[in-house]
């Protein structure tokens, strides 16, 4: 069975340009490993991600994140099945956001507007986040600077 986890955690130490690209490196190679694909958006210390693959191999690496000394406050929004992927053509994506990006996006404005975090957001909420990066919202950036990080 297919599936995706929507969590949210904030560092427990400042990320700098390098240490995200760092971490993506190290996803997609571990991703690539597990058949799991993803997204991850970066906004000020705070993380917003999806991962998406075999029942099991989620689980697994969810397991992972959460006892990942990197993150504190990580909290599961949405645990479901899928019937596809919605990133199978990233092993993980990355997206660093603004806080003005965040605050302009419709049925989200009046949450982002008010300073909140990613982990304060509900599965609503959140369900709406991927449905603004399933109409392209960041999917055109997420390209470019997953292009570039391969290199």
């Amino acid at each position: 069975m297919l599936v995706h986890i929507a969590y949210a955690s904030t560092t427990a130490a400042p990320f700098g340009r390098q240490d995200l690209l760092d971490l993506l490196h190290k996803a997609r190679a571990r991703n690539a490993q597990l058949d799991i694909t993803g997204m991850l958006l970066h906004q000020s210390g705070d993380f917003f991600q999806v991962i998406e693959g075999s029942q099991l191999a989620i689980a697994q690496l969810f397991a992972e994140i959460s006892s990942d000394v990197r993150h504190r406050n990580v909290v599961k929004i949405i645990e479901e099945p899928i019937p596809n992927r919605l990133f199978g053509d990233w092993t993980m994506a990355l997206a660093d956001v603004t806080q003005v990006e965040l605050s302009e996006m419709e049925g989200l404005n009046d949450y982002f507007g008010q300073g909140l975090m990613f982990s304060q957001l509900g599965a609503g909420r959140a369900k709406k986040l991927l449905t603004a990066f399933g109409s392209g919202r960041w999917r055109r950036r997420l390209a470019g600077v997953n292009n570039a990080a391969a290199a």
